[in-house]
């Protein structure tokens, strides 16, 4: 699991997804060659959803690997 923190001038979130850190560093690495436009994740908090990013919509995007264990 990873935690995300995506932010712009108008808003400033944090989200916690079941992917991990590899997993998003791969897909920006695909993102950065130009074989996809987004990525999709699995939301666990603050509710359980599909969503997609695109990091082109946010100043800045932070990932942590979740130390939390359930």
């Amino acid at each position: 699991m990873a935690k995300i923190v995506l932010k712009n001038p108008y808003f400033d979130e944090t989200i916690k997804v079941k992917e991990s850190c590899k997993y998003i560093l791969n897909r920006i690495e695909d993102i950065n060659c130009g074989r996809i436009c987004c990525i999709q994740l699995h939301l666990i908090e603050p509710e359980e959803r599909c969503i997609t990013i695109n990091p082109k919509n946010f100043a800045k995007i932070d990932f942590y690997e979740d130390e939390e264990v359930e």
